[in-house]
């Protein structure tokens, strides 16, 4: 069995990352290229779009192109998440742990995320490394385990800075059981010092070298309440929007089961770990935050910790009498199929099929010369140009910016918009100088992840007809 959900884990990650990069691995990359030591990744870089390991990765590998090498670490981390989550579990019952496994397989956002180059993956992986080290430590103080704590919480700040979100009540919780156990104050001091002082150290430097200096890359404005409840409709696979009650309603039903587990099992600083880290200091560190570039993916830590909570609170129902077990079972069905959806969608459309755009354009354009214009200039045109450098052939490209177009127009216009709306849009559209551009193509994305493009061609005489 064991086996089995780890090809399925293997299997699922690697179809995620058979597709094209897109925007921010692509900005990734080349904001990498422009560097001239690995260091530079974290110096020079002050970027929010900066994951440092990920970074690191694509530095040394830079010149492969449209590479699904590149997404190498995510997916090695994603099938460790898979892994950790079963030992997680495992500290519940044998059943939780089981249940926990099957439950980060199939997840649609624990495949996407664990199948592009970013930094996500890494950090859910290094969140449950230092979540179970720590709990290690707490049960049973050594200098190893406090070790691995240090050295993981240290991997996982330079996987994303997200991973504050996990450390930040991680610190809380051992404070509490380092006092609850009543040691003497220096027994107290030695315990944080061993767990704590190289973790610090490091994330003290990183906000010298860096994280003093970061610019937000922007991004979509969103309303916070909105994204954090698409969250928790995304850790189930729901989609959002048509089910916000049954997502409220599985939710709190779930979060209240496993929370009676905890308690029965005087497990009370558990249960105020978990209430943190899902709920309370996501929300704290996004308002602190000031940004409204809000996304799914920043409450990707929550999220994970989320669907650990629901396995001990499934394995719970499933040792129960023959009503509650039917409830497991119709539960696990549901996720199963909810996120199979979900997935077939990214296994189809990928993260928008962007290079596959490019060359219907190119292939289009009946003569030497292929321009383009956008309704969006920095995000379109670096994935263009990514794109436009494998395709191009024997033909010229012009991008004009969006205030600088000819007075004939572009032959080629891009529009987008972001993977969490409808990919839908208008037939054509008119220029300021009255050309006319029809939609010849839409190109949609996955969701959370790519962007809808839509391709409109100038029906000037200038241009060929398609």
């Amino acid at each position: 069995m064991l086996a089995i959900i780890l090809i399925l884990a293997v299997a699922l990650r690697i179809a995620g990352a058979c597709n094209d990069l897109w925007l921010d691995e692509i900005w990734s990359l080349t904001t990498v290229r422009g560097i001239s030591s690995p260091w530079d990744v974290f110096t020079k870089i002050h970027l929010d779009n900066n994951h440092y390991l990920s970074s690191l990765w694509l530095y040394f590998f830079r010149e492969h192109g449209n590479w699904v090498g590149f997404r190498v670490p995510s997916i090695v981390a994603g099938l460790g998440c898979v892994m950790l989550a079963g030992s997680i579990g495992a500290r519940y019952n044998a059943r939780a742990a089981w249940i926990a496994m099957f439950l980060f397989t199939f997840s649609y956002v624990q495949i996407l995320y664990s199948s592009e180059a970013r930094g996500y993956s890494e950090v859910v992986f290094f969140s449950l490394a230092s979540w179970l080290a720590l709990s290690k430590y707490l049960d049973r103080p050594g200098w190893l385990w406090a070790a691995i704590f240090s050295l993981s919480s240290i991997l996982g700040f330079a996987a994303d800075i997200l991973f504050l979100i996990f450390y930040g009540v991680a610190v809380l919780w051992s404070a509490w059981r380092f006092f609850a156990r009543k040691d003497n104050k220096a027994a107290i001091a030695r315990s944080i010092l061993a767990c704590h002082a190289a973790p610090l150290a490091f994330f003290a430097a990183l906000y010298w070298v860096d994280l003093r200096h970061i610019i937000v890359g922007g991004g979509t404005p969103a309303s916070l309440p909105i994204v954090f409840t698409n969250s928790l409709a995304w850790t189930f696979g729901f989609l959002p929007r048509p089910l916000t009650i049954l997502v409220a309603i599985v939710t709190v039903a779930l979060f209240v089961h496993g929370a009676i587990c905890m308690v029965r099992r005087q497990e009370i600083d558990l249960l105020v770990f978990y209430s943190a880290v899902i709920f309370v200091i996501p929300i704290l560190l996004i308002l602190l935050h000031a940004s409204d570039a809000i996304y799914v993916r920043h409450f990707f830590i929550g999220m994970s910790f989320m669907l650990i909570v629901s396995s001990c609170a499934l394995a719970d129902l499933y040792d129960r009498a023959s009503l509650p077990r039917i409830t497991c079972f119709a539960l696990l069905t549901a996720f199963c199929a909810l996120n199979a959806w979900q997935t077939l969608s990214l296994f189809k459309y990928g993260r928008g099929n962007d290079s596959e755009a490019v060359q219907f354009m190119i292939d289009k354009t009946k003569g030497p010369e292929a321009t383009f214009g956008s309704d969006h200039d920095f995000r379109i045109s670096l994935v263009l140009q990514f794109y436009i450098e494998q395709v191009t052939g024997d033909k010229t490209v012009k991008y004009f910016q969006l205030n600088s177009w000819p007075r004939t127009g572009p032959e080629w216009v891009i529009h987008h918009k972001e993977s969490f709306v409808d990919p839908t849009s208008e037939k054509q559209f008119t220029d300021n100088a009255g050309n006319i551009y029809e939609c010849v193509k839409i190109y949609p994305t996955a969701p959370l992840s790519g962007l809808h493009w839509f391709i409109y061609h100038n029906t000037s005489t200038n241009f060929s007809r398609l």
